[in-house]
């Protein structure tokens, strides 16, 4: 296993295209985003805010959260999310921050990547955790009912439920052993989100998934408002259909290495 983190546009990306299937329509992730690029700065190169604008009109229509997308930990707390923006003041906001030098605790880096996408208004109350990893001979599902940037030490509190590879789920284990601090009205909605992730999950070949946090309105819709995710990049040859194209970043604050191409080429054979 050669284990690669993504970007969170990726990530929301392939969720927005197969959740849909994973869940037999009962879930659907509207919207992932766009993703800004220094490309903005060119006018040639392809990508202008003009034409970003006429392949999502629903930047002029919503209220936006801007921030970067560059394996970036703690955002909010580093100051670099901007919430309930029109689309003048995230275009604003990105283009102030473009190619600039951005210190995040000891590591210094250059912002280059930028996620625009719908804000979505909710209640605390309705924030959740999500985490699922792979280890050596299971996986394991860990979920906390209180999320959101001051979750804390999820590790010492969330509920946990481990599959054994390959293993299947099923809504009730779910609502059973992660959920039983979640209101009533909302368990089988969230169960049912769960069993439908965990699919998609093992299906595409992630090892590492983070919602956080999940947001569930009072219509039980579940939309992810803040994701980390990493793939098993040896499993390409037969992903690499459902996965389309993946950019593969480097840590912030480094440049991606010409070896790591090599590498990636010879995993995936």
């Amino acid at each position: 296993m050669s284990v690669k983190p993504i970007r969170e546009h990726t990530g929301k990306s392939l969720l927005h295209r197969w959740l849909g299937e994973y869940s037999g329509g009962k879930h659907t992730y509207a919207n992932p985003g766009v993703l800004i690029t220094t490309d903005v700065l060119d006018r040639t190169t392809g990508q202008t805010w003009e034409m970003i604008v006429d392949e999502n009109p629903w930047l002029k229509q919503e209220k936006l959260v801007a921030k970067p997308d560059q394996l970036i930990k703690r955002r909010g707390k580093a100051g670099l999310i901007a919430i309930n923006k029109t689309y003048d003041e995230a275009k604003a906001w990105v283009m102030e921050r473009m190619c600039k030098e951005q210190q995040v605790e000891p590591v210094t880096g250059q912002l280059t990547h930028f996620l625009i996408e719908p804000m979505v208004a909710h209640k605390q109350e309705e924030e959740f955790y999500v985490c699922l990893h792979s280890l050596r001979y299971y996986d394991e599902v860990l979920f906390y009912h209180e999320g959101g940037v001051d979750v804390g030490d999820v590790d010492a509190k969330a509920e946990r439920m481990q599959l054994p590879t390959g293993s299947d789920i099923s809504a009730d284990v779910v609502a059973q052993k992660l959920l039983s601090k979640v209101p009533t009205e909302k368990k089988a909605s969230l169960a049912s989100f769960i069993v439908s992730l965990y699919k998609f999950y093992r299906d595409l070949h992630f090892a590492y998934l983070e919602i956080n946090p999940l947001v569930m309105l009072a219509d039980n819709t579940v939309v992810p408002l803040d994701m980390a995710a990493k793939l098993d990049e040896t499993a390409s040859f037969v992903c690499a259909q459902k996965w389309g194209e993946v950019d593969w970043p480097p840590p912030f604050g480094r440049a991606a290495y010409p070896e790591e191409a090599l590498i990636r080429e010879m995993d995936g054979r």
